[in-house]
């Protein structure tokens, strides 16, 4: 039977690597081994305390910017809040004035279309507006003082007077009925009485009713 050399080719013997180390002592290996291993554990941690260094380099930099920006959050805290306040005022002026009712210019037209010898001695008028919660408004009030309860939301019209005979009446009617922002306009009741060319304190009573609509003129 024909032997077979395991060995590879290097180790066998006449290769020019066959020799290398056997001449080295087990001390010397063992030296230069513990050397090898100081070698790379010193390199080790080199890299280690490098990199350890750029991480706490890099954490105390997030650390002071984190600080400044809670610096400046604190400082433009005052600023949102005044910032969101006058928004809120804003927006509730805007409501207000999209909702307001030019009373006067309502006034001035009643005013305007009365005819001669005519004259109101109750006017009432409700805003149709709805009010937001927890919001009020005075109550209308007769010119005697006697308040009038006001319902809102509830749109409507009244008015009660003197005029010096029926066909003064019939055209209080008629010249109410031609303004725009009243709607459905009737006659309540009526009295006669005796009126003279003087004095309307005893002419011919009335009062009328009619929906309230401020915005019917509105082009």
């Amino acid at each position: 039977m024909e032997a077979v050399n395991l060995l590879p080719a290097y180790a066998r013997p006449g290769h020019p690597w066959a020799a290398v180390g056997k001449d080295l002592s087990a001390r010397r290996v063992v030296r230069a081994g513990s050397v090898a291993a100081c070698v790379v554990a010193v390199a080790v941690g080199l890299a280690y305390y490098l990199e350890r260094s750029v991480v706490n380099d890099r954490q105390a930099t997030l650390a002071d910017v984190q600080a400044q920006v809670a610096v400046v959050d604190a400082k433009a805290a005052p600023l949102r809040a005044a910032q969101a306040s006058a928004a809120a005022r804003l927006t509730t002026a805007g409501t207000v004035s999209e909702r307001r009712v030019a009373w006067e210019g309502l006034l001035a037209d009643v005013s305007r279309v009365l005819p001669k010898q005519v004259y109101l001695q109750g006017l009432s008028l409700q805003s149709p507006t709805a009010l937001a919660p927890g919001a009020s408004i005075p109550a209308p009030t007769t010119p005697a003082g006697t308040p009038t309860p006001a319902t809102s939301g509830v749109a409507g019209f009244s008015a009660t007077g003197v005029a010096s005979s029926h066909v003064k009446v019939a055209v209080v009617l008629d010249r109410l009925a031609s303004l725009p922002w009243l709607t459905n306009l009737t006659l309540l009741s009526t009295a006669s009485g005796s009126a003279s060319s003087t004095t309307l304190s005893r002419g011919d009573t009335f009062s009328v009713s009619a929906g309230f609509n401020p915005n019917g003129g509105a082009k």
